[in-house]
């Protein structure tokens, strides 16, 4: 029988974190590669650090080992859409953030304001759910206007209801931006009921209403 997964901590979390970037020439962006120990709402702190370093996430996928231990990967970009070049920059700010020195909703904060000039353009938000799309996942499809910090907070509001992201496809057209998470609940099952996705509908549609209008 597999290993009971050791009590994690932010502090053992962080001590525990190992990373390996490349650059993928296939897509034109830096893959980086995470383990370190499993917990509720890791995706969503990772998805943090990396909005705190100026990184766009492109693609993710998430594994967990029946030991209680996370692999994640990240496909990412710099601000000028091309490799992220400072790995050294995001493993430091990796390991605050899962150290609890950094909490990426705190630090964010200020950076999901909308500039004036991007005021004019709106994106009516959406979310949709699809249960055929995998075997034994649900996908859940979240179209929106783009700004910083929004993977983190949509991330984080599925981590508040419980469910899991095995992967994640981010695709990003100017201001509109089409994330596509496939999830699962705690039990590991697709999420089936109709009030269930209504919770998790609402809870993302309020993640996308962080932004605050311009100062």
């Amino acid at each position: 029988p597999a290993a009971a997964p050791p009590q994690t901590t932010a502090s053992n979390q962080a001590d525990a974190l190992r990373m390996a970037a490349r650059t993928s020439p296939t897509r034109d962006a830096t893959e980086v590669s995470f383990f370190t120990q499993d917990h509720p709402g890791l995706f969503a702190r990772m998805a943090g650090a990396f909005a705190l370093v100026g990184a766009s996430v492109m693609d993710a996928r998430a594994f967990t080992t029946r030991d209680g231990m996370a692999v994640n990967t990240f496909w990412v970009r710099d601000s000028e859409g091309g490799p992220y070049e400072d790995p050294d920059r995001l493993n430091e700010t990796m390991r605050r953030v899962l150290g609890g020195e950094i909490t990426p909703r705190d630090a964010l904060k200020s950076r999901r304001k909308l500039r004036p000039r991007e005021r004019p353009f709106e994106v009516t938000p959406s979310v949709s759910f699809d249960n055929d799309a995998s075997d034994l996942l649900t996908m859940i499809e979240v179209n929106c206007r783009d700004r910083v910090g929004l993977l983190h907070d949509l991330a984080r509001s599925l981590a508040n209801e419980h469910v899991n992201i095995v992967s994640a496809i981010i695709a990003t057209y100017g201001e509109h931006v089409v994330d596509v998470f496939y999830v699962k609940d705690l039990f590991g099952m697709k999420i089936t009921a109709q009030s269930k996705r209504a919770r998790i509908e609402r809870a993302l549609l309020s993640a996308i209403d962080k932004a605050a209008p311009p100062s």
